[in-house]
């Protein structure tokens, strides 16, 4: 062999050499987004109700809320042609079918690791069903309150609600929602469930978040001037089905977003799609 080839073989080994170190370093610091991973948020489109998925750079999957039983196999079709085999952590807001309507069936479909309740205790048969889902498939469950924060891996959640247990308005179950922020960097979303009056007075101050999903299907007993001007949102999620019964969302909310001259995005015109560095965001939709 001659000099020439038997130095052209060895800076060949060198190469590869060097790219397998360098393969070996990136994975051991856990940078997915340069291989197709990264972060990323997903508003499904499942009616007047409420779905929503999280992915996060370490590969986790959490599920916040299901929409209801009717569009429970299209959920699952949706986050498995996402390449979705199993869920890190999947939270109930609150037992109102049209949030957890779905959440047995989920549970029957993929692996779920952990799962957050509000702890409000509806009575319902859906929240009965979803409960024994949860219990027959060993689910670890949880029940967080306010302060609660967690990390996976890049990304912190933390708990924002509920501060105290409340009883006496008309809808106990929306002002015990479990209120979430989730963060990457930069950038965080509060994810609000049905969250009204009384809940929002309960909590001494709102988070800033770049993201907000607005309570309530944008009711008018969901916003108001104050969660606006404390968060001070770039972008307002409004999830609800058009032509609903409800009116949602309310004109007042409607109003407030102009005043606060608010980007908005509403599912009602199909599947939202966000995705962050953890500093800037981009915005897709899914017709």
């Amino acid at each position: 062999m001659s000099r020439k080839k038997r130095a052209g073989n060895k800076n060949a080994v060198l190469i590869k050499v060097a790219l397998i170190v360098i393969f070996a370093i990136l994975s051991f610091l856990k940078l997915p987004a340069l291989f197709g991973g990264g972060f990323s948020f997903y508003a499904f489109d499942v009616g007047q109700a409420d779905a929503f998925l999280f992915r996060l750079p370490g590969g986790e999957n959490v599920l916040v809320d299901v929409g209801s039983r009717r569009s429970s196999q299209a959920l699952v079709s949706r986050l498995r042609n996402l390449g979705v085999r199993q869920i890190d952590l999947a939270v109930a807001t609150h037992p109102h079918e049209d949030h957890i309507g779905g959440m047995a069936e989920v549970i029957r479909a993929f692996p779920v690791k952990r799962f957050w309740d509000s702890g409000y205790n509806h009575g319902s048969e859906v929240q009965s069903s979803m409960l024994r889902a949860i219990r027959d498939r060993g689910v670890v469950f949880e029940r967080p309150k306010a302060g609660h924060k967690e990390d996976f891996g890049e990304v912190r959640i933390e708990v924002v609600a509920p501060v105290r247990e409340i009883r006496g308005t008309e809808s106990d179950a929306n002002n015990n929602s479990l209120v979430l922020r989730v963060v990457y960097g930069d950038v965080a979303f509060l994810m609000t469930g049905d969250m009204e009056t009384a809940q929002r007075r309960s909590i001494e101050k709102f988070p800033r978040a770049a993201v907000l999903k607005l309570a309530h299907h944008g009711a008018s007993n969901g916003t108001d001037e104050r969660i606006l001007r404390e968060v001070s949102p770039d972008l307002v999620i409004l999830s609800y089905g058009e032509g609903n019964s409800y009116g949602h969302p309310h004109r007042e909310t409607t109003d407030l977003i102009a005043r606060f001259n608010l980007r908005s995005r509403a599912t009602k015109d199909g599947e939202i799609k966000i995705t962050t560095d953890g500093h800037t965001l981009k915005v897709y939709r899914r017709h």
